[in-house]
């Protein structure tokens, strides 16, 4: 793997990607508000057939560009919001249908962290509770929060929305939060969940009382989860393989905002020794320097590509110490600095860089 390259697994962007059905889900939500669904696709790049195909992807930069497009040909500045509160379980592939059929909420709950990579894999869930309340919680990979607010309202909403249709309750939600800034008209927020919704917020979330974890689902059938169980399961494996270089990438890309991740601290999240994580990223050829550099390299691309942040900025989220460290590393990959690069390539110069 040379400097040059662009690291990719299995055709799709370091960056995350998303599955056919979740591009369908804002699609419909989209030709709900006048849009038409084929011209939205092709104005976005993509090709109608593909989303036929199970086993195919859209990369962030696409799904971003998606939501931008939609956004403006529907009038709907908060379309991220709207899609996640439409959501069924075909919306979530295998995971919905294994979810759907669980006996508690609780148990369906359990399976997102575990599968959710079929519906996204730029990010992660985590569950946690404290003082008889349940925090689920959403982490990009991706901390430019504005550029991703649809994205994350999406998947907030979704949790929402799949729990109240498994259900069959509304349910009480007692917080909801969001890493970006309120937008103008922020009351449908509190009007779709309900709750206070907290924004500027370290993550994306939603808590509510514990004892919702309990409740019986509508159309619970063992035999259905343990069949959809396994089809994500083997779903997953076509994805991702057995391969350790996704999962690095991943720990990797999560780690960047606070600073440059080593192999020893990426080895400990993943329970592997730093000697077996080595030693198994060389049997697939690649080195976790090599990994390192290749995800820097893509995440200065996309952030290069946002108006509103500086280089000074970018320099910090891509765990660099100094701004002049940045630029030395982007003129070896590029051969020339960040700044000219972003005058070339992108119409909107940083500001505050």
């Amino acid at each position: 793997m040379t400097a040059g390259q662009i690291l990719r697994h299995n055709g799709q962007s370091v960056l995350g990607s998303v599955s056919a059905a979740y591009v369908q889900a804002l699609l419909d939500t989209a030709a709900a508000r006048g849009v038409e669904r084929g011209r939205l696709a092709a104005e976005a790049g993509i090709e109608m057939r593909h989303l036929d195909d199970p086993a195919w992807r859209l990369d962030l930069n696409g799904l971003l560009r998606l939501f931008d497009l939609a956004r403006h040909a529907g009038g709907d500045d908060l379309i991220g919001l709207h899609m996640g509160m439409q959501v069924r379980p075909r919306t979530f592939s295998a995971l919905g249908y294994a979810a759907m059929s669980c006996n508690t909420l609780g148990e369906a709950v359990a399976l997102i962290p575990r599968y959710e990579s079929l519906v996204y894999d730029g990010g992660s869930t985590v569950v946690s509770t404290s003082g008889g309340r349940v925090r689920l919680a959403w982490r990009s990979g991706m901390p430019d929060g504005e550029r991703m607010r649809p994205v994350n309202e999406a998947i907030v909403a979704g949790w929402l929305s799949f729990g109240r249709w498994i259900t069959g309750i509304r349910g009480e939600i007692r917080e909801a939060c969001f890493q970006h800034r309120r937008p103008a008209g922020g009351n449908e927020y509190e009007r779709l969940f309900g709750c206070p919704v907290r924004f500027n917020a370290e993550d994306n979330a939603l808590s509510f009382d514990i004892a919702l974890l309990a409740t019986p689902l509508v159309q619970h059938d063992a035999q259905l989860r343990l069949l959809m169980e396994q089809r994500a399961r083997e779903q997953l494996q076509q994805i991702h393989g057995a391969q350790l270089t996704p999962r690095v990438v991943v720990a990797i890309r999560q780690r960047l905002p606070q600073r440059a991740p080593t192999a020893s601290e990426i080895a400990q999240a993943l329970d592997l020794s730093e000697r077996s994580l080595r030693r198994r990223l060389q049997a697939e050829r690649v080195s976790f320097g090599d990994l390192l550099v290749q995800v820097r390299r893509e995440l200065a691309l996309h952030y290069l590509a946002q108006p509103d942040l500086g280089l000074s900025e970018i320099t910090l989220l891509l765990g660099y110490g100094e701004q002049s460290s940045f630029t030395a590393a982007f003129k070896s990959w590029l051969g020339l600095p960040p700044g000219e690069y972003r005058q070339r390539h992108f119409a909107s110069p940083a500001h505050g860089g």
